[in-house]
């Protein structure tokens, strides 16, 4: 059997059918009615609308096959999307490509098949419309005519849906605007550059302390009637240069007189949105925002301001400076603007929520109540929005602060931490790899160490043998290390396994005490046990809490000195039992204790350096305590020991669970 390949440009064949919005739908009788017909006058005995998506051929509408998927490997679909003619088989049993195809071997027993090539609005071959039928049969050029005529219907039914979308967009893009302009109590008008006629809404009004009946009849001359005389000359200047194509937008800061006599600062935005026949411009459309606060506030920090300016030009970090009541973006840096696509000044148009995700919001809530509650929010991890709709993650930090007037404005710092995410699986791919790839190969190293150092294949010199022995202990070393690894690439991912059941507590601390004399014998330590713990039970899993008790006991003795002691005490407590682990080694430093748990993390004296180790122990130790409802603690002092304890729920052996 021969696989359908995977085409050139399957990504954005890939990323057309999504688009459309027809995967995993309900049926529509728009498609069925199309399936019906094909199955009818072919006289086939099964007709399709196959969707080719990543691994599976999903049937949009299906006649005479009870299935809505096959795997995409066998289909024959797969095959048809490499090209843009028909597919036709007209006897699979005497075609080697499918012969021995499980869907020609077995149900629905294809030995004919015919699929024409569905495209989308961007012309990518995304699924087929196709017959099968039981028998072998003849496909003619008439038979060809007539199966595109219907797959030309199934394309014009995805035109549809991509322009029904396309609306729908257009008009969530409209409500969008339409709120945004609300919220942002920004002023708007529309000017026919070549009549004059201009229309305003009412906040472009009430920003100069008029209402637009106040105004009326309104005009161009309205606008230039009330701006200041010497700002008319740069903002003709401003005009010419964007009807020219010299500038994106007409963008120009003015001051316009006031209905009581005081000059405002306005904000004034625009663009050509069309020309006329002779190329001339025509419609202009803009905004008007009162920046009046925003001047005062610049005003009085333009010292601090100058000062700081090239601290915020060049930082490798996004900074912004927004209005704390609007969200409105006041000034960005470079370093922001770079990773969205955007310009500096369609950035500055956008509102909140065009570069945040929606789910988001609940988010958002939690650090505008704390922003409010201590003046300052983060850090805090989310996405950002690019302009072409993808997204990238980054690290927000920032503080309210005052203007001279009193005027609440938010400083962030948005750190672009896409490269640090990406290293962070990079190394975490890199470590499971490497320890999935290196304990097999290591099992088998040490199982051959270790037979050969306990003499089963016979007897060696002495010189020799210490060699072997030494090998042994370092490959053993090594695969607890790699175990270690994979145990916390295990937590990471959720997937660490747990089998709790009630087990009897002594048989359980006396195993594990045996299994670590060896150890403790190699470090010249003794190990004790002191208990009165009769027959309790734990609900444990007796394989993890080994692991906890192996782990605990390690580091007792690799950090206890020569001829030293280390004691296991089981002891009674008011709601279950606690296991101590006391040794005589070095102790904890007080700097330290506050990351012992934490992954990776060892105390940075040279001899805890000597004593080896991922740092990855106590973690794992602490995630299985709490795994089996246990609670896990230490207490520590310089030169005098170190005691860890891991309280466990307990019961008297023989009583029902409860």
């Amino acid at each position: 059997m021969q696989k359908p390949a995977i085409p050139c440009n399957e990504p954005e064949r890939l990323k057309a059918l999504h688009s459309l919005r027809l995967l995993f739908t309900a049926a529509e009788a728009r498609f069925d009615r199309i399936t019906r017909l094909a199955q009818r006058v072919f006289g086939v005995e099964i007709a399709l609308i196959s969707l080719v998506a990543e691994d599976i051929q999903w049937f949009k509408s299906r006649q005479g096959l009870d299935v809505t998927q096959t795997e995409r490997s066998i289909s024959f679909c797969g095959h048809t999307i490499l090209q843009d003619e028909f597919l036709v088989v007209s006897d699979t049993h005497e075609d080697p490509r499918f012969r021995d195809n499980p869907l020609v071997t077995d149900a629905p027993n294809i030995r004919f098949y015919a699929g024409a090539p569905l495209k989308s609005f961007d012309d990518q071959n995304i699924g087929t419309l196709c017959l099968i039928h039981p028998q072998p049969r003849t496909f003619t050029s008439q038979d060809k005519l007539l199966l595109r005529d219907l797959a030309d219907l199934v394309e014009q039914e995805f035109q549809q849906n991509h322009l029904r979308d396309q609306l729908l967009r257009a008009e969530r893009a409209e409500q969008r605007l339409a709120s945004f302009i609300q919220g942002t109590n920004i002023g708007t008008w529309e000017w026919n550059v070549q009549t004059g006629e201009t229309v305003f809404n009412e906040r472009w009004a009430n920003i100069v302390g008029y209402t637009l009946e106040e105004l009326a009849p309104v005009s161009i001359e309205t606008w230039m009637n009330l701006a200041h005389p010497d700002d008319l000359q740069h903002s003709g200047q401003a005009l010419e240069a964007h009807f020219a194509g010299k500038s994106d937008f007409y963008d120009f800061v003015c001051r316009m007189k006031h209905k009581l006599g005081h000059w405002v600062w306005v904000h004034d935005r625009g663009k050509l949105i069309s020309r006329n026949a002779n190329g001339e411009p025509l419609m202009m459309t803009g905004t008007h925002a009162d920046i009046t606060k925003q001047i005062e506030a610049q005003q009085a920090l333009s010292i601090s301001e100058a000062r700081l300016r090239g601290l915020f030009e060049l930082s490798p970090l996004g900074i912004a400076l927004n209005d704390f009541e609007t969200g409105t973006f006041i000034d960005v840096n470079p370093a922001l603007i770079a990773p969205t696509g955007y310009s500096e000044e369609e950035f500055r148009q956008l509102s909140y929520w065009e570069v945040t995700p929606e789910e988001y919001a609940e988010q958002e809530q939690i650090q505008l109540q704390k922003m409010e509650e201590t003046g300052r929010y983060g850090p805090y991890e989310k996405e950002y929005i690019r302009k072409d709709g993808s997204r990238y993650p980054v690290l927000l930090n920032g503080m309210v602060v005052k203007d001279a007037n009193g005027q609440k404005l938010i400083w962030s710092i948005i750190e672009d931490i896409s490269d640090r995410k990406r290293l962070d699986r990079m190394k975490n791919e890199f470590i499971s790899t490497v320890s999935h790839e290196l304990r097999t190969p290591l099992t088998a190293i040490h199982g051959a160490l270790k037979l050969m150092a306990s003499g089963s294949l016979g007897s060696s010199d002495g010189p020799f043998n210490d060699m072997v022995t030494i090998a042994e202990k370092n490959s053993q070393r090594l695969l607890l290390l790699i175990n270690d690894l994979l145990d916390m690439e295990q937590m990471l991912l959720g997937k660490l396994s747990i089998n709790l059941q009630w087990q009897e507590l002594k048989p359980l601390i006396e195993a594990s005490i045996r299994e670590n004399m060896p150890y403790a014998r190699q470090y010249q330590v003794q190990l004790r046990c002191i208990d009165d713990i009769g027959d309790l039970e734990v609900m444990v899993d007796s394989t993890r809490l080994m692991q906890v008790m192996a782990n605990l006991l390690s580091n007792a003795i690799k950090f206890s000195p020569a001829q030293g002691e280390v004691l296991v005490r089981v002891e009674n407590q008011e709601h279950g039992i606690r296991i101590k682990v006391i040794d005589e080694g070095p102790g904890i430093p007080e700097e330290f204790k506050e990351r012992i748990f934490q992954k990776f993390s060892q105390a940075d004296s040279t001899d805890s350096r000597q004593k080896g180790g991922t740092g990855l122990g106590l973690a794992i130790t602490r995630e299985l305590v709490d795994k089996m409802g246990g609670q896990i603690g230490f207490s520590s002092s310089v030169n005098q020991g170190s005691c860890f304890y891991v309280d466990l729920p307990t019961r008297t052996s023989g009583r029902q669970e409860i």
